[in-house]
């Protein structure tokens, strides 16, 4: 299993920075630059990140429809390949509803949009001109310098229909943070189903997750860590992304205001959803990740920025 960093995009640069650093001296595979609308972008990341290092790859996590033109983010995307060639790669979706709603978008048609964006995308990267309107953005004879090696696109997806058409139309699959093990076995079950019966070849498609983590003393102060974070995620998204772990009784309580969502989240439930572990037992946890058939881990570790380098560490000689 690759073992890579996330990072939300929400915090300072320079730690990220120093970070990477980290990743790529302990052997680590990758780090994902994660980008939310009003807070930092993935591309002035990922290009400082590429310039500092030699090997690790770069992901840009979160280019939307709403916030970029398919023609502009493929101009992005082959500079940095032109930068560092073979060490790109983009994992594109419809973005977060609600910051989504901040450019007037929304995710009607999402699936409609969702593979537009990613055929737009792969033929202005293979050097095609595009004509039309994909994705809501229109093309009159539109085409860019391509990149020698053009980088891989993944598609970020949640439910069953955006999973499948991940495994019809893009490179990988980019399944989101704070679900649970089960889903992500089942949601690989799925992948590979799709991929047979599209006659794609399995060692060419990647299947990747986002995974919050906490490394403590112990079990219950990492959980700690973890509970901020995860108690601010939408209710009912658990229900989708962590089938049979909450009782839906409880999660309907939490979605009327009369349960408190961190409630739910015991150090038992977070170690479904995350990592929850210690130093000593980051083998385990990071084997019980590899089991579900995963290709790819990109954790987001919420320890304080400036234990990362040491975590990383500890990381690169804990991996699987």
């Amino acid at each position: 299993m690759r073992l890579s960093l996330s990072f939300s995009g929400f915090g300072p640069l320079p730690p990220t920075l120093r970070a990477a650093a980290a990743a790529e001296a302990a052997g680590l595979d990758g780090v994902w630059m994660c980008e939310h609308l009003g807070f930092t972008d993935a591309v002035v990341p990922a290009a400082a990140v590429l310039a500092r290092t030699g090997r690790l790859e770069v992901g840009l996590v979160g280019p939307a429809p709403i916030a970029r033109h398919p023609a502009l983010l493929a101009m992005e995307l082959a500079s940095l390949a032109a930068l560092a060639p073979g060490r790109v790669r983009v994992q594109v979706g419809l973005g977060d509803a609600l910051l989504a709603g901040m450019l007037g978008g929304d995710h009607r048609q999402g699936l409609r949009v969702a593979r537009e964006y990613v055929d737009a995308l792969r033929q202005l990267l293979d050097g095609e001109q595009v004509d039309g309107e994909f994705a809501g953005h229109r093309f009159a004879r539109c085409a860019i310098v391509a990149p020698p090696t053009p980088p891989a696109i993944d598609l970020l997806a949640v439910r069953p229909l955006m999973i499948e058409l991940a495994g019809l139309v893009a490179d990988g699959v980019s399944l989101t943070a704070g679900a649970s093990l089960d889903y992500l076995a089942g949601a690989v079950t799925s992948v590979v189903k799709t991929l047979a019966e599209a006659g794609r070849d399995r060692s060419d498609f990647r299947i990747s997750a986002t995974v919050l983590g906490a490394i403590g003393d112990d079990e219950e102060s990492a959980a700690a860590m973890l509970r901020p974070i995860l108690r601010t995620f939408d209710a009912a998204g658990y229900a989708v992304t962590a089938p049979g772990l909450f009782d839906p009784a409880a999660l309907a309580e939490v979605e009327a205001g009369r349960l408190p969502m961190a409630g739910l989240l015991t150090t038992a439930a977070l170690s479904e959803l995350a990592l929850v572990t210690t130093p000593d037992t980051l083998p385990h946890a990071l084997a019980r990740l590899a089991a579900t058939g995963i290709d790819e881990v990109a954790l987001g570790l919420v320890n304080p920025p400036e234990q990362l380098p040491g975590l990383v560490e500890s990381l690169g000689q804990a991996r699987p």
